[in-house]
């Protein structure tokens, strides 16, 4: 401040010297703006004005480019170094997702190849005739009755639900190779909750179906983190571009005064902030 005060009284004398000059005074009472350069001859009566305009940051412009890419806004701003940061966590954070999303795809596809190998869906039906009566052929009927009996059936296409159920409901496991060599057809679904019976193939599907949920869990909690991360880098860039156009600001300007009854142009510093 103690050098800006120093060019002011500087300038301010320059100022008074012109002003004598009287067609430099009416030039200077009829268009007081902002000047930065005077004509290099002091006894000319003519100006070289130059007006700078304030480069102001757009909050607007600085929200979108870091809505799109996070950390665009902040280097927009010139904050380099935070643009780095949020720049990293964005990286960051897709990474993590597609390691994870992939190892949870990996795992599913293991665990449906293990359950294609180790699940049978014609023993399962064969169970359900048993314990129906109905005609094991009949896979209409077969259908019916599972659904009056149970609150969930099998889907006829192998989808998500097909291959969660079968692993998650005890009604499935005489589809289970390893179950039918521990148990008869004749065990009814009561007695197999009742007794928490559960092949040890059906335990391992379980455990690997749990890892790739697991996997898919972590990988959505990166897609939130990456969604999160570009929400408050465009809030930061836009209210960073808003307080840095609040910064100090300062025009230089000649201007018409009365001082002592008589006019005078005389150099103005403004200060904005």
């Amino acid at each position: 401040m103690k050098k800006i005060m120093i060019i002011f009284v500087g300038l301010m004398l320059c100022a008074s010297s012109f002003a004598q000059t009287t067609d430099w005074q009416q030039y200077m009472l009829a268009t007081s703006a902002p000047v930065l350069a005077l004509n290099d001859n002091p006894d000319s009566t003519t100006t070289t004005t130059v007006v700078e305009t304030a480069k102001l940051k757009s909050p607007k412009r600085a929200f979108f480019l870091s809505a799109a890419l996070p950390g665009a806004g902040q280097y927009y701003n010139n904050s380099y170094l935070k643009a780095a940061g949020f720049l990293a966590l964005e990286a960051a954070g897709w990474a993590a997702y597609i390691s994870y999303n992939g190892k949870g795809n990996d795992i599913e596809d293991e665990f449906e190849a293990y359950a294609d190998q180790h699940w049978s869906e014609d023993k399962y039906w064969d169970w359900i005739a048993q314990h129906s009566g109905k005609e094991r052929n009949d896979l209409t009927a077969l259908r019916d009755w599972e659904h009056s009996q149970f609150s969930h059936g099998l889907h006829e296409q192998k989808d998500q639900q097909y291959y969660e159920m079968i692993g998650k409901y005890y009604q499935f496991n005489w589809g289970w190779d390893d179950f039918r060599t521990l148990y008869s057809i004749g065990l009814t679904d009561k007695e197999m909750v009742d007794g928490k019976l559960i092949s040890p193939n059906r335990l391992n599907y379980e455990d690997r179906r749990h890892d790739s949920n697991d996997a898919f869990k972590k990988a959505t909690t990166a897609s939130t983190i990456v969604i999160v991360n570009h929400l408050l880098s465009a809030v930061e860039a836009a209210w960073d571009a808003s307080r840095q156009n609040k910064r100090v600001q300062t025009t230089l300007r000649f201007e018409p005064k009365f001082m002592n009854n008589q006019q005078y142009t005389v150099l103005a510093l403004h200060l904005n902030w």
